[in-house]
């Protein structure tokens, strides 16, 4: 027969056909097992080195010998009852791969690459088959492994042998009989370990998986024997601690006998059953001190993936652990992974079920939100192609209500550099808690090209992050530029009169917007990570209770927050109705709608008109709920701002901008005070920077300059959304005069998508339009009487059922009153429940404010408190800012708060530790 001489490969592409193990990532080019071998290296496991011939050579091979095409005529028709059918074409395949001559570059480069292995000895090459030692189907024994391989001429012919492998005959009778199959082919050459004794390791005892057992079979010299089962391997069980319950010996002289000389003084002889034949003086026992480590090995390797491992390990006449191969135990059903879900944070802005419209918007720009910064930070293509699923599936709904994917948002951060640092800050960002991690994500590690390759691109990750935070202001500038044009564009006096078109126009640039909010998330990332680097740092150096929570104390009084404007401008308007006797008492006797229509008609009131006026163009669209679309602004519903103003109106003393300018006075020295008790000492004055004073001072501006920009890039983002419900409103009223919708407000209950191509002409079923939106409307009024737990996990693909307590994750109502501390200081007072902003003229000076959460529109409410417990939040939600700037003691994360404590009652609230108590 002639032999099949393949065209030679190009030089670059043989460089590229072999990689060194450890830089093993790619399943799909390199195979289950090589990646799996490759990623314990980088976890840290022993792990004899080698490297990997990728599939790409195997399928070139193939291709350009027409051997490819040969195999398919093969097994073309081939049945799992016709036996002697895959035996003949088996052994005709064999033939055919074993007549290949590799390329000359290839063999150059293998030689390269191998040589230093076989200089420390034999090799052993090992399939990495697409498909082998996957979740379901492990291959285990299917295709061959070839040992005391010394010379480059028996390393060809081992690697075509392995190729080979991959149509044995027990290969194709494994695919077909569990219709798993093998889509390629890798090979692993291999550092032979010189074993003293070789055996697998269960992690879970498959005979009784319920006890948690574990289970340890092994032989002297190479494992071949046992895993071929030739002999009867000695056998031992151990409960979950390590401690040894049975031992069984080897039926087979090879064999070795368990060794029962204690090596710890925790194991004692009389705790294990001896074999009959076992003699614990024999040098071919296998030592205690060796099985403990691989016991302990066995559960770390379960725990990082997840699931029961079936271990194959040696150990080295050096008395070295070598770990061989961890592939899951496919007999055993894989726990059903759950996804976290968690309404912190959103729930500020989005506390009631949301509409179609706004979850069409919201999903796309999160998906946009996350990915775009990681381009902006300058990871590689691969990474952000990784993280393509979790990206996708960043928020979802329960009951109709917006809930963060936790477990997707963490997969995402751990995906990048420092990745658990990142999703720990997240938590505090928001108020969240930690998700376990789940080894089917994507990992900075998993996706690593090898050690120098990851520091270079942390490290060029790193300097496009402090390019981006340096110039956080120039980005904020152009984002508030680019939302001033459109709410230009879009001012609610001309919306009639645009055409469709025009609308469609408008429409699109706003989509164009949210999908490129990278100027305004910046804002986001440079807050969460310098608050935390603020927060630890601060730690290390204060570790007093006094101390702890300092760094709220920083963040008082920064009196260019712009989310204390329109407090400001409320006191001053307030002022001016103290001026007109008549109506400020008209206030305590008046409807809202009555008072309006007074100062609109009344001649003698034109000058507070015209300064409501001007705070209703400026700041009317900052209210409660004004990022959810449905809810009506101040602009649109003036009255409902007066309450605001009645409980200002009775108020003497300081105003809003005399209390920012005392909290900033006392932040000012509280910093002093901080950086100069970090001041070096004298004779340490003269090292080389940086010092400690000038990191924490660094560090404190860097944070609240991001705080700022990031309260900046929130009020233009409620001056975009209210800019768009006022276009979506116009655009319902046009396909209402279509008859297409019956009400205009039906809008909301479509997507953007569909909007879009309503407008545009493109829909599929224009004509059933109004019928989708009202079954929408009719399904989400029904879901408003359910409130979801705060934090849900459930399978994937589930959703939270109201019937359903067990799929919630609920809290140990023995702790209610213990969350997290957001603004320092104690307080002592009458607490007032509120559950809606229409309950403001409930409150009066001094009161403590208990509340589910706020948002923006609670932000005038504020000034009048003397202390705030919220069940919901985080350390940069927006009423811990607010009440930073006010010096007010606030708790978060007070789970129930409003349930336990009843308007009236007396309470105390530590503001540094994050706990409430009921006083009287």
């Amino acid at each position: 027969m002639t032999r099949q001489q393949p065209a030679p490969p190009t030089a670059s592409f043989a460089d590229r056909c072999i990689t060194p193990l450890l830089d093993a990532t790619e399943a799909t080019e390199h195979g289950e097992k090589a990646c799996r071998l490759g990623n314990m290296m980088r976890l840290g496991h022993p792990v004899p080195e080698g490297v990997v011939i990728g599939r790409d050579f195997f399928i070139e091979t193939l291709s350009k010998t027409d051997t490819q095409s040969f195999v398919d005529a093969r097994l073309r028709g081939l049945d799992i009852e016709d036996l002697a059918g895959i035996a003949k074409a088996s052994q005709e395949i064999e033939a055919r791969i074993m007549d290949l001559i590799l390329p000359e570059a290839f063999t150059e480069h293998l030689s390269e690459m191998a040589s230093p292995l076989l200089e420390h000895g034999p090799v052993a090459v090992r399939s990495s088959a697409c498909g082998e030692d996957s979740d379901n189907a492990a291959f285990a024994g299917q295709l061959d492994t070839f040992l005391g391989i010394k010379n480059l001429v028996n390393l060809k012919n081992a690697v075509l042998r392995c190729w080979a492998s991959y149509w044995s005959h027990r290969a194709l009778v494994y695919q077909l009989a569990r219709k798993a199959e093998l889509k390629s082919m890798g090979v692993i050459i291999q550092r032979q370990v010189d074993a003293r004794y070789s055996g697998v390791l269960f992690t879970r005892n498959i005979q009784s998986p319920e006890k948690n057992q574990l289970l340890v079979e092994y032989c002297q010299g190479l494992g071949e024997q046992l895993v071929s089962g030739e002999i009867t391997p000695t056998s031992i069980i151990l409960d979950p601690s390590g401690q040894i319950i049975h031992a069984t010996a080897s039926t087979s002289p090879q064999a070795s006998h368990f060794d029962t000389s204690p090596c710890d003084s925790e194991v004692h002889s009389e705790d294990i059953e001896i074999p009959p034949s076992a003699n614990p003086e024999t040098q071919d026992s296998l030592p205690l001190l060796f099985l403990e480590g691989l016991v302990r090995r066995g559960r770390q390797l379960e725990e990082q993936f997840d699931h029961p491992q079936d271990i194959e390990w040696s150990i080295a006449q050096d008395g070295t652990l070598q770990i061989l191969q961890s592939r899951p135990i496919t007999t055993m059903e894989r726990p059903q992974s759950c996804i976290v879900w968690s309404n912190a944070n959103v729930n500020e802005n989005f506390p009631e079920p949301i509409c179609p419209l706004l979850y069409s918007i919201a999903s796309c720009g999160y998906y946009h939100y996350f990915r775009n910064m990681a381009i902006a930070f300058g990871l590689a293509q691969n990474r952000i192609d990784s993280m393509e699923y979790p990206l996708r599936n960043i928020i979802g709904t329960h009951a109709g209500r917006m809930y963060y994917n936790l477990s997707n948002i963490h997969a995402v951060l751990r995906a990048v550099p420092f990745g658990e640092f990142l999703a720990d800050s997240f938590n505090q960002f928001v108020g969240s808690e930690s998700t376990t991690s789940n080894p089917e994500n994507p990992s900075w590690k998993s996706l690593s090209q090898g050690k120098f390759s990851e520091f270079r691109e942390t490290l060029y990750i790193a300097r496009k992050a402090a390019r981006r935070f340096r110039n956080l202001e120039r980005g904020i500038n152009r984002f508030e530029s680019t939302v001033n044009g459109f709410a230009e564009d879009s001012d609610p006096s001309r919306l009639s009169k645009l055409s469709i078109q025009e609308l469609l126009i408008l429409w699109r640039r706003f989509i164009s917007i949210r999908s490129n909010w990278t100027d305004a998330a910046m804002a986001d990332a440079a807050s969460m990570i310098y608050y935390r680097l603020t927060g630890n740092f601060l730690a290390k150096e204060f570790t007093s209770d006094d101390d702890r929570a300092m760094v709220n104390r920083l963040l008082s009084g920064l009196c260019d927050i712009v989310s204390g404007l329109p407090t400001e401008k409320l006191w001053d308007i307030s002022r001016s109705i103290r001026k007109h006797k008549a109506l400020a008492e008209a206030f305590t006797t008046e409807s809202p709608e009555q008072l309006w229509q007074r100062i609109e008609t009344d001649d003698s009131l034109q000058d507070i008109h015209a300064e409501l006026r001007n705070f209703l163009d400026h700041w009317g669209f900052r209210c409660s709920g004004e990022l959810m679309l449905t809810t009506a602004s101040y602009q649109e519903a003036p009255a409902t701002l007066l309450p605001v103003l009645a409980s200002y109106i009775p108020l003497d003393g300081p105003s809003p901008r005399e209390h920012l300018e005392t909290q900033q006075r006392l932040r000012e020295q509280t910093t002093q005070r901080i950086l100069k008790e970090l001041q070096a000492k004298w004779l340490l004055r003269y090292l080389p920077y940086p010092r400690k004073k000038h990191l924490a001072s660094w560090l404190l501006r860097a944070t609240q300059r991001s705080v700022a920009c990031r309260e900046r890039a929130r009020l233009k983002q409620a001056l975009l959304y209210s800019r768009v419900r006022r276009i979506a409103i116009t655009i319902g009223e046009k396909l209402t005069q279509q008859d297409r919708l019956c009400h205009a407000h039906e809008i909301f209950f479509l997507t953007y998508q569909e909007i879009e191509d309503l407008l545009a002409g493109s829909s599929m079923l224009p004509d059933s339009i109004g019928s989708i939106a009202g079954l929408r409307r009719a399904e989400l009024d029904s879901l408003r009487e359910f409130t979801p737990p705060d934090r849900i996990e459930i399978p994937a693909g589930h959703y939270w059922q109201p019937n359903n307590a067990d799929r919630t994750s609920q809290r140990d109502d023995g702790n209610w009153n213990e969350g997290m501390g957001v603004s320092g200081g104690h307080i002592v007072g009458r607490a007032v429940v509120l559950t809606s902003p229409d309950q403001f003229a409930e409150v009066t000076k001094g009161d403590i404010l208990v509340t589910r959460q706020t948002d923006p529109g609670w932000g005038p409410i504020l000034f009048l408190v003397s202390g705030l417990v919220m069940e919901r939040g985080g350390m940069l939600s927006h009423g811990a800012i607010l009440a930073r700037e006010y010096g007010i003691p606030t708790a978060v994360a007070i789970h129930d708060a409003t349930t336990h404590i009843k308007t009236g009652d007396t309470i105390e609230v530590d503001g540094d530790r994050g706990r409430v108590e009921i006083l009287s």
